[in-house]
Parts: C-alpha cells; sequence; structure tokens
C-alpha cells in the first residue's frame, strides 16, 4: 500500500513548519540561556546562583524540545515513504518520553530545585495543571506505542501463517 503523494506532501510541509517552530524555541532557549541583555535581571544573588537557577528552568524546555525533533523525524519518515506502523510507533514512544520528561521536571525538578538554591521557603510540590496533563499525556503516547508494537508484531506473525 503506497502513501498517497498529497498526505506526503502534507507531510513534508507540517515538517518544514515544525522544523519553523523547533528552531524558533531552540532560538529562545539559548538566548534565556545566554541572558538577555536588554532585559535586566531580577533574581537575587550572585552570578553563579543566577546561572544555576536559569539552567533548572531550561530544563523543561529540553524535553519538550527533543519531542518536537521527534515530531519532525516521524513527518520526514512519513514523506520518505517509510514503514508506517514502525514511524508510528516510534514517534508516539519519543514524544510521549519527551513530553513525559518536561513535564516531569516543570512540575517536581524545576520548583523544587529552585526553590533549594535560592533558598526559599514553600511546598515540596507546585500542582501546575498544565504539566500534570501533559505528563498523562506523555505517559499516554509511550503506552500507546507499545499497543502498536505489539499489533506490530501480531500482524507479521499472522502473515507468516497466511
Amino acid at each position: 500500500m503506497t502513501v498517497p503523494d498529497r498526505f506526503r506532501q502534507q507531510c513534508r510541509l507540517l515538517r518544514i513548519a515544525t522544523l519553523a517552530v523547533f528552531c524558533g524555541l531552540f532560538l529562545l532557549l539559548a538566548l534565556g540561556a545566554g541572558g538577555l541583555p536588554w532585559f535586566p535581571s531580577r533574581a537575587d544573588g550572585d552570578a553563579g546562583t543566577r546561572l544555576l537557577l536559569m539552567l533548572v528552568r531550561l530544563l523543561p524546555g529540553l524535553g519538550y524540545l527533543w519531542a518536537l525533533w521527534a515530531v519532525q523525524r516521524a513527518l520526514g519518515d512519513l514523506a520518505a515513504g517509510r514503514l508506517f506502523h514502525a514511524t508510528l510507533a516510534r514517534a508516539l514512544r519519543h514524544v510521549g518520553i519527551g513530553v513525559l520528561a518536561g513535564a516531569l521536571l516543570s512540575v517536581f525538578a524545576v520548583t523544587n530545585l529552585s526553590r533549594m538554591i535560592a533558598g526559599g521557603q514553600g511546598s515540596v510540590m507546585y500542582f501546575d495543571l498544565s504539566g500534570i496533563v501533559l505528563g498523562v499525556v506523555g505517559a499516554a503516547l509511550v503506552l500507546l506505542a507499545r499497543v502498536i508494537d505489539h499489533a506490530r508484531a501480531l500482524q507479521a506473525e499472522l502473515d507468516e501463517i497466511v
């Protein structure tokens, strides 16, 4: 079964759009990591503390960027006509891991590490609804990838029998 040309063209266009979003977000993260010279720093403490806080706050973005990279790679594979089931399973797994990692880092690591670095007081967990929802969605994507892998293995077994 061949993938229709229109679908492949749409995958190419969406891959370009995804790459543009990836590059833009990567640039924003890199500018944030380097410190934007035209925005004064509001963080208290010495330069080392500010640098450590900035690195901790960048952690979730790395997971989200990895998920975006997995999406554009999957779109490239689909545009090239590669095997649909394998591409979809790998994409779901990698996007799920990236989103789950970003969400877990956002909900648990950023809040607690920032508090420990800055010496602040507060609760151990910050219940960010969007971070929790993204974490659940990421975990579900990883599980859906396992279902697709299992279905692909069953299909291969059935093809051998027939």
